[in-house]
């Protein structure tokens, strides 16, 4: 089994740090004291994404897609710099729908989703169905050509900036549905939310009043519309076979797992790197100043307990890393054993990085609590891991019930 990266891969990483010290350090510490991005500062940091061919067009998505090590070393690394900003492009996925969107939404949108001008969001927690996402409360009731959508979704990453939302709600037979809601066209109110870490990154509740979409933007509709028609063929190539993809691995996930679990995978997935990440910060930083500091007449890290936290956050780092790596590997083949994978390498992996950080604050003592050095950051961003997407608790009863079975699913 081979763990290292490829050469392809080593340069994109390399090139990626290179972006991430230039364009994207430097904002970090002023953005982070001023608070939330606004729309045009958040379209600010996805231009500079796309100078390194990041985003959600065809032409971007066929480059990254073709290497899901790619996508993880994306997640990794920009979290390892500023996790706001990897929020931002991250949980900006849903925008890549408009690819396969009706004729209409496309015309209006795809110019903006190739300049790298378009926000969107994940639209599935509610305020009284956080981890218990079957008591979710948010209705879509088919009206002729419209959905009308009613209820409140809470902690919305971009939610306050977003052009439009994956939304998840109930039908009139209280069926799952998934639907592309466009703001400007189905108009919806948002309020802002504040939060202990990830202090730059626009969160948000989001309001749904008899909110009309259209009939057409149903997910799984226009999934299966792409599938069939000509608008995939259009996309991927006149060399395209669409044989190919109903036999992959990837269709068979999408016949044994729920679209919401399918979702949730990549997200844990990408959590996980993105703990691996916030970790491996953490860690640079107490080594560094390890090397520099001294007490009692010689470096800090001479000192045998220095030594034995930096063997601890250096085994929780590499094994987050290794197991996030190994989930998204599971998740981009479309293996079934993506949820538990993902399950487990996320709950791991963001508790690791809370202990990490803790850790690094420690080994820096007093200097370490100081808003002028990014410990305390790191420390509260990592917090901010362990929840979001399932908490640290769901994801152990995700592995119990794949483990076990559907018999001994302990939140049935």
């Amino acid at each position: 089994m081979d763990f290292s990266f490829s050469d392809s891969q080593k340069m994109f990483r390399e090139s990626l740090r290179e972006f991430l010290e230039k364009e994207i350090a430097p904002l970090v510490d002023e953005q982070e004291k001023k608070g939330p991005m606004n729309k045009e500062e958040a379209l600010e940091v996805l231009r500079r994404f796309r100078k390194i061919g990041v985003g959600f067009d065809v032409e971007s998505m066929s480059e990254m897609g073709s290497d899901p090590l790619a996508i993880g070393i994306l997640a990794e690394e920009t979290f390892r710099v500023w996790p706001a900003a990897a929020g931002l492009v991250g949980l900006t996925f849903p925008a890549a729908l408009v690819n396969i969107a009706p004729e209409d939404m496309r015309d209006r949108l795809l110019p903006k989703l190739e300049r790298n001008e378009l926000i969107g969001c994940y639209a599935i927690t509610e305020p009284e169905a956080g981890s218990d996402n079957q008591t979710m409360r948010t209705t879509a009731v088919l009206d002729g050509d419209f959905y009308v959508v009613n209820g409140t979704k809470t902690w919305i990453t971009n939610a306050p900036v977003a052009d439009l939302c994956l939304l998840v709600a109930k039908d009139e037979r209280g069926g799952r549905i998934f639907l592309l809601v466009e703001r400007e066209q189905s108009p919806y109110e948002v309020s802002d939310l504040h939060k202990l870490g990830w202090k730059a990154a626009p969160t948000g509740e989001i309001y749904f009043e008899d909110c009309r979409v259209p009939r057409q933007n149903n997910v799984m509709d226009m999934v299966a519309s792409a599938m069939t028609g000509s608008r995939l063929k259009e996309i991927m190539g006149e060399d395209f076979d669409p044989a190919r993809l109903a036999n992959s691995r990837f269709a068979k996930m999408l016949g044994s797992m729920a679209p919401e679990n399918i979702i949730f995978a990549f997200l844990r997935s990408g959590m996980a790197l993105a703990a691996a990440g916030i970790s491996q910060a953490a860690l640079d930083a107490s080594i560094t100043f390890v090397k520099e500091r001294s007490q009692f007449g010689k470096p800090l890290g001479r000192m045998q307990l220095i030594q034995e936290k930096l063997y601890n956050m250096k085994a929780l780092t590499v094994t987050s890393r290794l197991l996030g790596y190994w989930a998204l590997q599971l998740a981009m083949s479309g293996d079934p054993e993506a949820r538990m994978a993902s399950s487990l390498a996320k709950g791991y992996a963001c508790e690791a990085a809370v202990q990490v950080a803790s850790d690094a604050i420690q080994v820096h003592g007093g200097i370490g609590l100081s808003d002028e050095y990014p410990l305390e950051r790191y420390f509260r961003d990592a917090r901010m891991l362990t929840i979001p997407d399932g908490t640290t608790e769901i994801q152990k009863l995700v592995v119990g019930r794949e483990l076990l079975g559907k018999g001994f699913s302990a939140y049935a």
